[in-house]
């Protein structure tokens, strides 16, 4: 009786295995730890070979062909997301007001054909409407896909009139029935119908601005695509340039997507290496309107910018105009994830921190470095680009540097030092015990100063408030930083500065004091009181922290000592 007890539990699970590839048994339907892919495509995919995931659409699960990048700093398959539109669909994790704006994702491109040439596929090709129509409705909810299609049909049976039906359609925003849709599964959200309407009144006011073509847009035009002559298309950006120099109004009519390809055909041919100083100070200019700064990303700008800083045979004033111009389009909060996904941050880092620039080049790429680590994906890539924490701390602890580019290393220290990973890695490059010395020796320094004029030493105390805030970011939620602090003496000098000044750096101290005591939780504990994780509006205060008030004043001495988050004014 004991012996056949094994044999009667074996069979019924030899056979439920067995059965698993035809028919998937209802335990596994309903298993919560049996995770499902994003869609039935995605296993299909890993199942031939190991795709990286992150070639993948989320929506589709196939390889992009034109993968673009969204606000939010996700990609997908472009047309996958012509097809949410026309179905009123917003995938998880977008925003209706951000759903619009598609960046293409030049730099995954072409890893995705790189990979594609090294395992011997063929590049993929950009899935048809139909294709990509089905492939968010697998993606929808069950009962919205069901009375989508429903709808589809009623449709195509009743008129050809209808969205869907006619081939004229672009967009399916008129049938009211799949708007409901997905006013019901996009909750707490803005209804897509109010969203799409906003988009249509956007692109009205668009085309009519549009209407009036500037004459020198159509000038510059023809000289840059069909000029053999070096000569003729460096005059053509030197008349841009002043063009550009004089007006608001008449910068944002030359922000088209015509000119904007002409410049970055001038910045990316070799051939045109004379004309890329005029060509960068001219997109320097058109960036300074608020308007202008999506546009100039939208237009596929940002890889041209960061070839001029790549290349070796740009000039030393072109490659100053094109860190500009990266801090002036990182200025706009939508933009900060496209420009980090296209590559500038590794040639930012290389010109910051390299004593051979000028320090006007080197000052701008400062400035883009530090509104580019606001956000959070670019603060991984600096943490993780090899050398780049022990690169930033070697300028700011450098004597031989100039005040202003110490200040804008240790403010982009700052910024990494929010995210856990990039704690870990400033950490591991010794910047508790540089911060530290940088901190008492401009605490010294200060009294020096104070001492012989009578209360100045402005620089050396910028110098030592960017401290604290290093070292109250890296104090946040780390264990490992009290016994790193305490190796490095840091408790003296932030005792110092908790006795002795006032204002927000004050509370950031004691704060940190409280870290190393361990008198904080894992979290951090109290407000955040570094710049950072407060992401302002372009040449907006921000506030919502216990101190405020400290904060707001710690943000208009950056804007006194030129290094302000509203953006370079300057014409060149």
């Amino acid at each position: 009786m004991g012996a056949a007890r094994p044999r009667r539990w074996k069979l019924p699970f030899h056979r439920t295995g067995g059965s698993a590839p035809n028919s998937p048994s209802p335990s596994s339907k309903s298993s919560p730890a049996a995770a499902a892919p994003p869609s039935p495509a995605l296993s299909a995919a890993w199942a031939e070979e190991a795709v990286p995931r992150e070639f993948l659409c989320p929506i589709s699960g196939e390889l992009m062909a034109d993968p673009v990048i969204l606000p939010s700093g996700q990609t997908y398959e472009r047309a996958c997301l012509q097809a949410c539109a026309e179905l009123a669909f917003l995938p998880p994790g977008v925003e209706p007001a951000g759903a619009g704006a598609m960046i293409p994702n030049s730099a995954l491109k072409a890893a995705i054909g790189t990979w594609c040439a090294r395992a011997g596929r063929a590049l993929p090709a950009p899935p048809s409407a139909e294709a990509a129509r089905e492939a968010v409705l697998r993606a929808m909810p069950p009962a919205a896909a069901k009375s989508v299609r429903t709808t589809r049909r009623a449709a195509m049976a009743s008129s050809s009139n209808s969205s869907y039906s006619s081939p004229a359609s672009t967009s399916s925003y008129g049938s009211s029935s799949e708007i409901t849709v997905a006013e019901e599964d996009v909750a707490g959200g803005r209804p897509l119908k109010e969203a799409a309407a906003a988009t249509r009144k956007e692109a009205v006011r668009a085309e009519t601005a549009a209407a009036v073509v500037d004459p020198l847009e159509d000038e510059v035009v023809a000289k840059v695509m069909d000029a053999d002559e070096e000569g003729v298309v460096a005059a053509a950006m030197a008349a841009l340039r002043e063009a550009t120099r004089e007006s608001a109004e008449r910068r944002q009519a030359l922000c088209t997507p015509r000119l904007l390809g002409a410049l970055r055909r001038v910045l990316l041919l070799p051939r045109h290496a004379a004309a890329r100083v005029d060509a960068t100070a001219a997109l320097v200019n058109l960036s300074l309107e608020p308007a202008n700064k999506v546009r100039i990303v939208r237009a596929g700008a940002v890889p041209a910018l960061v070839e001029v800083l790549r290349s070796g045979a740009s000039a030393a004033e072109a490659r100053e105009h094109a860190a500009g111009a990266l801090f002036g389009l990182a200025l706009n909060e939508d933009n900060r994830a496209a420009i980090g996904v296209l590559g500038a941050v590794p040639p930012l880092l290389d010109l910051l921190t390299s004593p051979s620039y000028p320090a006007p080049a080197r000052r701008d790429a400062g400035m883009a470095l530090y509104h580019l680590s606001l956000a959070a994906v670019n603060q991984s890539k600096i943490a993780r680009f090899p050398g780049a924490p022990k690169a930033l701390l070697a300028v700011a602890s450098s004597a031989a540097e100039p005040a202003p580019i110490r200040r804008l290393a240790l403010m982009v220290v700052c910024n990494v030092g929010a995210c856990a990973e990039g704690r870990a890695a400033l950490m591991d490059a010794g910047a508790v015990a540089s911060v530290a010395g940088i901190l008492s020796s401009q605490h010294q320094r200060h009294n020096e100063s104070d001492a012989a004029r009578g209360g100045g030493g402005g620089s050396s105390a910028d110098l030592e408030e960017w401290c604290v805030a290093a070292m109250y970011a890296m104090s946040r939620g780390s264990l490992r930083f009290r016994g790193l602090a305490r190796a490095a003496g840091a408790d003296r000098a932030l005792r110092r500065v908790a006795e002795e000044r006032g204002g927000v750096r004050r509370e950031m101290a004691r704060k940190t004091l409280r870290a190393m005591r361990g008198d904080l939780d894992e979290d951090g504990g109290g407000d955040d009181l570094t710049g950072s994780s407060l992401e302002c509006g372009d040449g907006e205060d921000c506030g919502g922290s216990i101190v405020s008030d400290g904060l707001m004043s710690f943000r208009r001495r950056q804007r006194e000592l030129g290094v302000s988050s509203c953006g370079n004014t300057t014409e060149f």
